[in-house]
């Protein structure tokens, strides 16, 4: 399974990418650089259409695709 870095758009491998929770959702980086951006200026890089959620939730696939 691939997922998209948020801050540079780049397609990465799920078991590359560390993620990182931001407000109950997971968010994968390509590089400590863009997770550091992220980090920065979570606000810029996170949809702001995303419903409030539980502290247990994450984005990415169910933990028993992983």
């Amino acid at each position: 399974m691939q997922v998209t870095d948020p801050v540079c758009g780049k397609t990465i491998d799920l078991g590359v990418a560390e993620p990182t929770e931001y407000l109950g959702w997971a968010y994968f980086f390509c590089s400590d650089a863009c997770r550091s951006a992220f980090l920065t200026a979570p606000d810029r890089y996170a949809p702001s259409h995303r419903p409030p959620m539980s502290r247990d939730h994450v984005s990415g696939p169910p933990r028993s695709a992983q």
